[in-house]
């Protein structure tokens, strides 16, 4: 193969891997991979979050128990925000505190504001 043949054949192979930038990155196809780790007390209610660093979008809220981190670490880099509860009598509360930062209310706004746009709990 000649040099002029290779090199066409290079430039080809570059056009057809790199990244379009016309495209927008829909949620599906965002990889997240940074993760941030907060916690949160509020009155006896405990609970350590995790969640992608950049958030985008509106993102999966899992509700698990504490002892599960690395399972939360692993579904927060792929893109859901992971509320690993203490207590397990007191899943509903957390519930409901979500709830409420999901319409910019409770005691979560202060610490968890920029989580509010992210995050959705269905009503019951």
């Amino acid at each position: 193969m000649g040099i002029g043949r290779l090199l066409a054949a290079v430039a080809c192979a570059m056009v057809l891997t790199a990244p379009s930038t016309a495209a927008a990155t829909s949620m599906r196809h965002h990889h997240h991979s940074a993760v941030m780790t907060m916690e949160y007390a509020v009155g006896d209610l405990k609970a350590v979050v995790h969640a992608p660093r950049t958030l985008v979008g509106v993102l999966p809220l899992v509700f698990h128990f504490r002892g599960f981190d690395e399972i939360a670490q692993s579904l927060a880099q792929r893109g859901s925000v992971v509320v690993l509860v203490s207590d397990r009598t007191a899943l509903d509360r957390h519930v409901e505190l979500w709830r409420s930062l999901s319409r910019g209310e409770g005691p979560l706004v202060e610490r968890f504001r920029g989580f509010a746009d992210h995050v959705v709990v269905a009503e019951p």
